[in-house]
């Protein structure tokens, strides 16, 4: 029974019968018995996923939808055209136009191949790379490969089957963007701190109260103010608006009891969230701070600072009003677009929305944030500096705040406990 490295790997019950034999051979001084040993030592690594290189092999398969329930287009599993190494794909010709007549007989190399239903297939499969998704993109990136562009409506004319062509991708370019996709689901879920562990164990977060789909945290960075938390969904959602009304019901929950115990104190409170970037597929959270000014003063701080933010010129409306149309911040926000919400009471009707067109969340080379150069980006710490002025508080506070040590999260959370729960609500479940 020959088992290489290269071959098929053994069943549990072949391997155990091969061990078996090796444990026979070996008692009965068999003069095969060294011999079978080392066969079923490299059968053993073979199933267990080990090369002979000693690097451990993991295979997964690689599911039909994204982090957002969108279908992978993966392709239809044709072959892809070998190309020798080193060399280029000849570039592939093919008349536009009839040459009797003129007549427009195609645009793209594979209109002639393209079905209709492969036409559907696309159309369906929503998670895929943006020039292939998206038209505007797909528009742009003809721009950028034409040296000769003019921004001229006549130029645009004559040019337009030349930037309206596809640049057409292989099965195998929308299979490796499948993979690199959820490669970067598994690490943004292997290391979130709200999530549950793969053993069921509790996430890292400081948890005050548990609910059945969302709880209350304390934050894992330095509080901006005391009593600054976390409103948190259970499943890894990339913002709010992609929870279900059962989220949205305990979420509300968690805001009244908020709203009444720091009512006790005659303040008022502020709940926000920032979603800077959708493509890193951060766990998302409304964060709650309590504010000592007029509502109507922070209202318009809020508003005035939503409009002087990012460019002059934006492409959505600067600036969302939630009173203005029915069912508040759910109905007047969507969830495939980075944005940034405040609200002033539980039910999303008092307050303001903005989309993020330019996003400052990481820092370039020299160490700077974006936001420190200029130039229209939005910070992720945009709220935390507006209740900051207010609270005249430290710049540090909200633009580098520390991570708190997990030791110290016990402590917090009994002295957050001591003021919440005469309101928690979770004490009902």
């Amino acid at each position: 029974m020959a088992s290489g490295s290269t071959g098929r790997a053994l069943s549990p019950s072949s391997l155990n019968k091969l061990q078996a034999k090796v444990i026979r051979a070996k008692l009965m001084n068999a003069p095969d018995a060294e011999k079978l040993e080392q066969e079923y030592e490299a059968a053993a690594r073979l199933a267990h996923g080990v090369e002979e290189g000693g690097v451990r092999k993991k295979v997964e398969v690689l599911p039909t939808l994204d982090g957002r329930g969108r279908l992978y287009d993966v392709g239809l599993g044709k072959e892809d055209d070998n190309v020798p190494q080193g060399n280029r794909k000849k570039k592939e010709h093919y008349e536009t136009h009839d040459r009797k007549t003129g007549e427009v007989l195609r645009i793209n190399p594979d209109d002639d191949t393209m079905t209709l239903g492969e036409m559907l297939r696309q159309e369906r499969m929503g998670a895929g790379m943006a020039d292939q998704k998206d038209l505007d993109a797909q528009y742009a990136r003809a721009i950028m490969g034409d040296g000769k562009f003019e921004n001229d409506l006549d130029y645009i004319d004559d040019n337009a089957e030349k930037l309206g062509r596809q640049k057409m991708r292989s099965d195998a370019m929308k299979r490796q963007f499948a993979i690199n996709d959820y490669k970067r689901t598994q690490k943004a879920l292997a290391s979130c701190s709200f999530c549950y562990g793969e053993d069921d164990s509790l996430p890292k977060a400081p948890i005050v109260a548990m609910g059945t789909r969302v709880y209350l945290s304390c934050t894992l960075t330095d509080e901006l103010v005391k009593g600054h938390c976390l409103i948190v969904p259970i499943q890894h959602h990339l913002n709010m608006l992609e929870g279900d009304d059962d989220v949205w019901d305990e979420a509300r929950n968690f805001m009244k009891c908020l709203m009444r115990m720091f009512a006790e104190e005659d303040k008022g409170v502020v709940f926000f969230e920032t979603i800077i970037s959708l493509r890193k597929q951060k766990h998302t959270c409304i964060e709650q701070v309590y504010h000592i000014s007029e509502p109507s003063s922070q209202l318009t701080s809020v508003q005035e600072s939503i409009l002087t933010s990012e460019a002059e010129w934006s492409q959505h409306k600067k600036l969302i009003d939630f009173s203005s149309r029915p069912g508040g911040f759910r109905r007047a926000m969507v969830p495939n677009l980075p944005y940034f919400m405040v609200q002033f009471d539980y039910k999303g009707e008092k307050g303001y929305g903005h989309v993020i067109e330019g996003a400052a969340d990481a820092q370039d080379e020299d160490g700077l944030e974006e936001g420190e150069r200029g130039g229209g980006e939005f910070p992720w710490y945009f709220a935390g500096e507006i209740i900051g002025n207010i609270l005249d508080l430290e710049a540090r506070r909200w633009r580098r705040p520390k991570r708190i040590d997990a030791r110290a999260n016990a402590e917090r959370v009994k002295d957050f406990k001591e003021k919440y729960a005469r309101f928690d609500w979770t004490g009902m479940l």
